[in-house]
């Protein structure tokens, strides 16, 4: 239906089946179709579900700002998959990607017109743990990671830049990031943990929007936990910015990788969800009720936008609700977070997720880059808004996790990925009211096309673990030998020993090799990898992970007598605990032989090695 939401508001829901015919748009409004695949229809149907699309908008091209505001919603089931904001001049647009929906669903759609200079200020908010104040927690004494990072911030280029673990870095940061700049164009320092030895000196902002005023401690919660300032847009309307860095204690990133891995292969939920919600009871929520009940409503007294930028250590309970259950590495899980819904049910939105509403496609991980993600997206870092008013839109989230290609190959690569142990979420918003609307590329996230909570195995059928065996060049003895690689059972698993320069006879750096015979000549479709599973318990009983050993980059070998041999392809793989699998597409071979280059922590493990017939 079409309908008048005001002056120059136009609404246009349209109620479609995967197969049904869309009401036609009215006069002066946007016009939408589907682009699948690379194939653009009007109307999706049943071919089409599943499917990578996004959403095509075409309408006038009369050199006004026209603002379109789209959704792809599931009203029987309160689900939403797809968020958009865009603006044109020109009478197109395009929505970002998104996964056609099953059943019946709706396109919400709506534009707005504005005269050029109306439609808002485009800003661009960043935060992030820098680790130590980008010393990768001391390991780094040379300064060249610190270097790479401020030169990482500068290519974002933030508006306002939300920083963790400051810890004496700031001086070079806002060095570093001024250097170079236009008198406009200079970023202010605010620091928010005060605090003479720079061990102590956690968050900070670095902003180029104008500061009028710094929220200091309250007696509710240290500023080394939550801090702020007000800000001031370039026509002088206020926002207020929160720096937040919640309790680490009580991780739940080792007991969700457990319960995950249990649920996936039909053991026991373990620990238990009521178990793992506890830890956000302990100490997070008592903040985060700080936060919201006294300090906010101590400084905001007005109804500007309010933002918050920060570790918060916690998970979003918007991606754990039954919509994600068969979301890969949720395992059919659910969990009600109660950290993060504070912030939500207290008017906040989560700008990345709001964006990017479809947590299958876009898990969004921020832990670990360094350690690994396990195998339960955890997104633990993040950008908040509260708009009482109306005037926020959110144009782009995403999050990185990997250096700039210039900075890859180098001895810091290696190991440590990225600049620290967290990954940056980055956020485009855009603030109504004077301003030129969006004046530059709006950040986006990279779908992360995996349905399902687990992957589907390759085509064809597993060689069954009773007709294969393997060695490798080097193992530990009673607990990784080779033959764990190839027993069926993914909770025991092959483990190189560990790389030791005095003995390296015995105990050799990467690269390592293990090779597996099949019994006889076959024809393979593939082979699957699987990276150890298995997790353990502290001498407190809690879940530890250990990710150490899983396979990064290297080469698959094939052979048919074990003496000559030649490469199949070459193989990498993210930090993540899951099936990686390498396509073969009718290669005859008796042996395969994987060599690993680069393995997490110098060493080798892998829990199953599965070849496909």
């Amino acid at each position: 239906m079409t309908r008048l939401m005001g002056r120059m508001l136009i609404a246009v829901v349209v109620l479609l089946l995967p197969w049904a015919v869309p009401a036609t748009a009215s006069a002066n409004s946007f016009v939408y179709s589907y682009r699948c695949d690379g194939k653009v229809v009007t109307t999706p149907g049943p071919e089409q579900v599943g499917k990578l699309c996004t959403i095509l908008a075409n309408g006038p091209a009369d050199g006004q700002v026209h603002e379109i505001r789209m959704a792809i919603r599931q009203r029987s089931l309160g689900y939403v998959w797809m968020r958009a904001t865009l603006y044109t001049t020109n009478g197109k647009a395009e929505s970002h990607p998104f996964v056609m929906p099953e059943g019946e669903f709706e396109l919400d759609a709506n534009d707005a017109v504005f005269a050029r200079g109306q439609a808002g200020t485009q800003v661009r908010l960043m935060t992030w743990n820098l680790l130590g104040g980008g010393t990768l927690d001391g390991k780094d004494s040379t300064g060249e990671n610190l270097k790479q990072l401020i030169e990482y911030v500068n290519e974002v280029d933030p508006d306002v830049f939300f920083v963790v673990e400051a810890y004496g870095s700031e001086t070079a940061i806002l060095q570093g990031l001024n250097a170079g700049r236009s008198a406009n164009d200079l970023y202010n320092s605010v620091p928010i943990t005060v605090a003479e030895e720079a061990k102590y000196r956690n968050l900070w902002l670095f902003t180029k929007l104008r500061v009028a005023q710094r929220y200091t401690e309250r007696p509710e919660i240290t500023d080394f936990h939550f801090g702020g300032a007000k800000l001031l847009l370039p026509d002088g309307r206020p926002v207020h910015a929160f720096a937040v860095w919640s309790r680490h204690e009580d991780s739940v990133f080792a007991p969700m990788h457990h319960a995950v891995v249990n649920t996936q292969f039909g053991k026991p939920v373990s620990p238990t969800i009521e178990t793992i919600l506890g830890y956000d009871d302990t100490r997070r929520n008592a903040q985060g009720q700080a936060i919201l009940q006294k300090v906010v409503p101590y400084y905001v007294k007005d109804d500007a936008p309010v933002i918050m930028g920060g570790d918060f250590n916690a998970w979003s309970y918007r991606d754990w609700t039954g919509q994600f259950a068969n979301a890969r590495g949720h395992a059919g899980l659910t969990v009600p977070w109660t950290y993060t819904k504070q912030f939500a049910d207290a008017g906040f939105y989560d700008a990345f997720r709001y964006i990017n509403a479809d947590a299958g496609l876009y898990p969004g991980r921020t832990w670990s880059t360094m350690s690994g993600f396990g195998v339960a997206p955890a997104r633990i870092d993040h950008l908040l808004f509260r708009d009482s008013k109306g005037k926020v839109r959110v144009l782009g989230a995403r999050t990185d996790v990997r250096r700039l290609p210039r900075h890859q190959g180098g001895y810091l690569d290696q190991e440590y990925p990225f600049y620290s142990d967290h990954g940056a979420v980055i956020a485009d918003l855009l603030v109504t009211g004077a301003g030129p609307g969006p004046d530059r590329p709006v950040v986006m996230e990279k779908p992360e096309y995996a349905p399902g909570a687990w992957p589907a195995p390759p085509a064809g059928t597993p060689v069954p673990p009773s007709e294969l065996s393997a060695t490798a060049d080097t193992y530990k003895p009673v607990s990784g030998e080779a033959g764990r690689a190839v027993d069926g059972d993914p909770f025991t698993y092959y483990h190189s020993r560990y790389p030791d320069a005095a003995d390296p006879t015995v105990s050799p750096a990467q690269p390592h090799t293990i090779t597996v015979d099949m019994g006889r000549e076959r024809v393979l479709s593939a082979v699957r990898f699987l990276p150890k599973l298995a997790t353990a318990l502290s001498a407190a009983g809690n879940p530890v992970v250990n990710m150490t050993g899983t396979p990064l980059r290297g080469v698959l070998e094939i052979s048919i007598d074990g003496t000559w041999w030649a490469q199949a392809a070459n193989v990498t793989w993210p930090r993540i605990t899951g099936p990686n699998d390498v396509r073969l597409n009718g290669v005859k071979a008796r042996y395969l032989r994987l060599r690993v280059d680069n393995g997490m922590g110098g060493a080798t493990a892998i829990a199953e090695i599965t070849p496909y017939e």
